[in-house]
């Protein structure tokens, strides 16, 4: 039987073997009649997805598309379901549709009719791709959204507000959003009633967490923020600013004013049409090169083995928190993932109300976050954050994160690793939080924490009364977090601790960590908990202090605080140490703890001298242990010279600078020289000196010429005109002295100025190098008498000096005969002469003083 059956079997394999995975295109110029050629492509995804088997390819042409992208079927394992942008085509695929035929209402307000069917707290308006305000008081005045614009609380309880200055309308039906003044998160709830100084709102049970910490009860001596701020929307009255709207649903009526005031311009102005963009329902889809806007990526539950790769979301998810939210967290995100093994690779995620990318941990599981670009999250400030998962076997790698409401990533999935990510400018809303933040529970966690750049967070000043820190931790591992490796970490400038551990902490090890510019090293709320079995080795910190309460809580060993900086350059990040410094060989050996080293030890803290200089981000370069392979011709050299400084003096300098430490020779005036991160030449002859930089060991060099000047006496040319003389310094070194008649009477870096002078003076000028020597003038104002008109008809004037008041003057007829000798007025540095009556020919004009001149007129 078996022999009969081989033929069909042996056909079947045969038949398989020539199915062919095709590509599809899809364009917006497309029709669904077509065959889904290149030249005869689809118009819609839905077409193509009906055509496509496991394998097949579609390739979608450049364009806006409003279609929902939605994949209700799956790849397998070796043929995935492939949607693509077309080589070099931009790809936009929106959530959102344009809004026309504007009407005046009222003022700067217009108004239109559309029908808005997403639930209300997802509406979203955009201007020019632009996210706008739902109408609100206090206005958004600078359009900043990390700045809430609101207003204080004065008093109130778990069902009312009282405010000051509250706009006379009725706000019933409307919102209020409230951060209480411990600011660790928002919450937003139906305005039922108010008056004139009171806002009675859907109630809360401030007697359970998160309304315990965050209701108006709670005072905190905060600056302006004693009992928490707010703001209130959603009502048209309230329209009254730039960039606001209002959706009327029982009319559906949209009002609008633009940022200017003006009509908007026909599709310039957009509305949320969809929550989503796409949506996976199947296993192994892949998405590539797709840009979304105005609407999140949703990976449903038992959607597995699905990538997303080099993908944009833009306001992935917009809108205002839930109005029945009692988590003080949110179930939406850019992407939100409930299927395993997901991978989500080289994506930009920008601006989210709530969460950039949320992992479900009750859905999913062995996923891969890596080389994304995420930034602007959680606007609405609760606990959402840039990547958020609490499912099991995740790498969360080299990511590049910034700008984020609170949290900068939420990791607490068991056996996961966060490595190699840059997070940063996190906790721009809310307080008691971490760059690096985590809740536990009473399970292990055995997540490792590595290789990453915690830096630059700061809580706001309405969060923390003046003088006390604000609580923008490094790494927190919150309420009872146990199991968590975290070494070779770099926190730094941040307004809280490094590290922040709070309650029933266990089993947590901090290895080879360095923090720098913290407000303190690390801290604890104990709570009355116990805490055991905790490693702190071989950290740096340069402030202290590690925190211990018992001999049994933390084990401290071989730690280093000290405010003198051990790196090449810790002002510019750069965390390397240098030789002979204090954190060098100093570490120990931590058993079943893989660390390689270059010298006799371990160096304390995240870098080993001599090992790789590891990076991390979305251009991650990994720790191997070995020093990476520099180039000489990547270092960018700082050549600066000066020459000598006097005559014959033979010291000029060179200073070089290089702006990556390596160790570098050259071979300068006859002698070998190395040098790590720059070297000195002191006492060189004027001339010009050739030399090339290379590595040590490496033959690649980069060569440079340079000279060192000969000193010059100072030089310069100076002309006399009435009263000033015009000095232009060719040769000297600034500043330069004026020195009148032996007295100081100025100086100036100038190399041209002019000095008032008189008859008779003498000027000198120095300059700052006294061995370049002097220039000199002595001023002899008359002889540089001028005559006019000259030749005259008789009547002409001669300038002398204005300082003059009077002056005797004689005139001789050529042949040496006096014709007159009298004193003549000097009016304004002139005196009038006359020759009237007399003979035509040549005059001698005798001026009498110190130094006696003479100039010669010809009368016709």
């Amino acid at each position: 039987m078996n022999i009969k059956r081989l033929p069909l079997l042996l056909f079947l394999l045969f038949s398989h073997s020539l199915i062919v995975a095709q590509t599809l295109y899809v364009a917006t110029d497309g029709n669904d009649t077509n065959d889904g050629s290149i030249a005869n492509p689809y118009k819609t995804f839905s077409k193509a997805i009906t055509e496509m088997s496991a394998g097949d390819v579609c390739i979608i042409r450049g364009g806006i598309y409003e279609e929902e992208l939605t994949i209700n079927k799956s790849g397998t394992a070796g043929s995935y379901l492939t949607f693509k942008a077309a080589e070099g085509e931009n790809v936009q695929i929106k959530a959102t549709s344009y809004i026309n035929g504007w009407q005046p209402h009222s003022g700067s307000i217009f108004k239109t009719i559309v029908d808005i069917p997403i639930e209300s707290r997802f509406r979203a308006i955009y201007h020019n791709d632009e996210y706008m305000d739902l109408a609100r008081w206090p206005n958004n005045t600078d359009n900043n959204r990390w700045t809430i614009n609101s207003t204080p609380v004065i008093d109130g309880d778990g069902t009312h507000f009282m405010v000051d200055n509250l706009p006379n309308i009725d706000w019933t039906g409307g919102l209020v959003y409230y951060l209480g003044a411990h600011s660790g998160t928002s919450w937003t709830r139906s305005i039922t009633s108010n008056t004139a100084a009171r806002i009675n709102y859907t109630g809360v049970d401030i007697t359970k967490w998160p309304f315990t910490p965050h209701n108006p009860t709670v005072w905190r001596d905060n600056p302006g923020n004693n009992r928490g701020q707010l703001y209130v929307f959603n009502k048209l009255e309230a329209l009254d600013y730039a960039r606001e709207w209002y959706y009327e649903e029982t009319t559906k009526t949209l009002y609008f004013q633009t940022a200017d005031g003006s009509i908007p311009e026909d599709n310039t102005v957009a509305y949320a049409r969809n929550k989503y963009t796409a949506q996976l329902y199947g296993n192994y889809i892949k998405l590539e090169g797709l840009n979304f806007f105005g609407g999140s990526l949703k990976i449903h539950n038992n959607a597995d083995n699905n990538q997303v790769i080099n993908c944009q979301i833009i306001h992935g998810s917009e809108g205002h928190d839930s109005l029945t939210n009692t988590s003080a967290q949110a179930g939406e995100a850019a992407i939100e993932v409930l299927g395993d093994n997901t991978v989500i690779s080289g994506c930009i995620i920008d601006h989210s109300a709530v969460s950039g990318i949320l992992i479900a941990g009750w859905a999913a599981s062995n996923g891969i976050i890596e080389k994304n670009k995420i930034s602007n999250i959680d606007y609405i400030g609760i606990h959402a954050s840039p990547i958020r998962t609490s499912a099991s076997n995740m790498k969360i790698l080299k990511n590049t994160i910034f700008n984020t409401g609170r949290d900068g990533m939420y990791v607490n999935g068991l056996n996961s690793e966060v490595a190699y990510n840059d997070v940063s400018a996190s906790q721009k809303i809310n307080s008691d939080s971490g760059i690096f933040y985590t809740v536990g529970n009473a399970d292990l966690k055995n997540i490792e924490i590595h290789h990453n750049w915690f830096h630059d967070a700061t809580a706001p000043a309405y969060s923390h009364p003046t003088g006390s820190p604000g609580k923008a931790a490094g790494i927190y591992l919150d309420n009872n977090s146990k199991g968590y490796t975290v070494h070779h970490n770099v926190v730094w400038n941040i307004s809280w601790s490094g590290y922040q551990v709070n309650w029933n902490n266990t089993n947590l090890d901090f290895y080879h960590n360095t923090i720098w510019n913290a407000e303190r090293a690390m801290d604890s709320w104990v709570n009355g908990y116990t805490q055991e079995n905790n490693k702190i080795y071989n950290n740096y910190s340069n402030i202290g202090d590690w925190f211990s309460k018992t001999a049994s809580d933390f084990d401290i060993q071989d730690n280093l605080i000290n405010s003198i900086s051990p790196f090449e350059d810790a002002d510019a990040s750069n965390f390397m140490p240098i030789t002979g410094s204090a954190v060098v060989d100093k570490a120990q050996i931590i058993a079943e703890f893989s660390k390689p080293y270059k010298g006799v030890a371990p160096d304390i803290g995240a870098y080993e001298l001599g090992g790789t200089r590891w990076t991390a981000g979305i251009n991650a370069v990994e720790d191997t242990g070995e020093g990476i392979s520099w180039s000489v011709l990547k270092t960018q050299f700082l050549i600066t010279t000066s020459s000598e400084t006097c005559p014959n003096q033979h010291n000029g300098k060179l200073h070089i600078e290089a702006d990556f430490s390596e160790n570098y020779t050259l071979n300068f005036n006859g002698s070998d020289t190395t040098f790590t991160k720059d070297t000195l030449f002191e006492n060189l002859d004027p001339g010009t000196y050739d030399f090339c930089i290379s590595i040590i060991g490496n033959t690649e060099s980069q060569c440079f010429s340079i000279e060192i000047k000969e000193a010059n006496e100072i030089t310069g040319k100076s002309v006399v005109s009435l009263n000033k003389l015009s000095v232009k310094i060719e040769k000297g070194t600034a500043p330069f002295h004026i020195i009148v008649n032996e007295k100081l009477l100025f100086q100036t870096n100038e190399n041209s100025f002019d000095v008032a002078v008189s008859h008779g003076d003498i000027v000198k000028v120095t300059s700052s190098a006294q061995c370049e020597g002097t220039l000199s003038k002595s001023i002899e104002i008359l002889e540089d008498i001028v005559a006019y008109p000259n030749p005259t008809s008789g009547i002409f004037q001669i300038s002398v000096p204005k300082n003059e008041h009077q002056i005797t003057i004689d005139l001789y007829h050529i042949n040496s005969q006096l014709v007159s000798s009298k004193p003549y007025l000097v009016t304004n540095g002139k005196v009038n002469l006359n020759l009237v009556g007399e003979p035509s020919g040549v005059y001698i004009v005798k001026i009498n003083g110190k130094n006696p001149s003479a100039i010669q007129i010809l009368k016709n």
